[in-house]
């Protein structure tokens, strides 16, 4: 008579537990990349951070940019399958993305961790390390612009855009 108790008991313990069991419920397609960078991105901020020193010290640069209240940005159309880019660097002092225009990608669309701008007219491409991901709900774009010397990376200019 005792172990049918503790059958009972043990049945009625194992039915709460089930019933607490939490119910996950589907939180929606994963928003796309590509779609996340697609606007118009404004500079915000630029700092540069030291990487040759044992403790990576930043400086805040993005007054440097200045010229005439205006910031560099940069615009990502998606055409179909082909990304290009335009930027308007106009009498700004300094040009990270290497020309005005070009095609753009992502080392991978579904997980991006770089945008690799190849500009119009130059043999080189440029490689921006993304700081974080990008959404299409973002406002908020970062990326690092290495900066080496004799091989070996001395900086990172930290950018931060706002879409615009």
């Amino acid at each position: 008579m005792k172990t049918n108790k503790i059958y009972v008991l043990l049945a009625i313990i194992g039915t709460m537990v089930a019933a607490c069991k939490k119910e996950y419920k589907e939180i929606g397609d994963i928003p796309s990349k590509v779609d996340g960078i697609t606007a118009t991105w404004v500079l915000s901020s630029c700092k540069s951070v030291d990487k040759a020193s044992i403790v990576e010290e930043s400086l805040d640069i993005t007054t440097f940019f200045y010229s005439k209240n205006k910031l560099p940005n940069i615009t990502f159309v998606m055409e179909g399958s082909l990304g290009t880019y335009s930027c308007d660097t106009s009498n700004v002092a300094y040009q990270f993305f290497g020309g005005t225009r070009g095609p753009w990608q992502f080392d991978n669309n579904e997980f991006p961790t770089k945008v690799i701008l190849s500009p119009t007219g130059s043999t080189e491409t440029i490689v921006f390390p993304m700081v974080g991901t990008i959404r299409p709900t973002d406002t908020y774009l970062q990326l690092d612009k290495s900066v080496s010397c004799g091989g070996k990376e001395t900086s990172v200019y930290r950018l931060s855009f706002t879409r615009n």
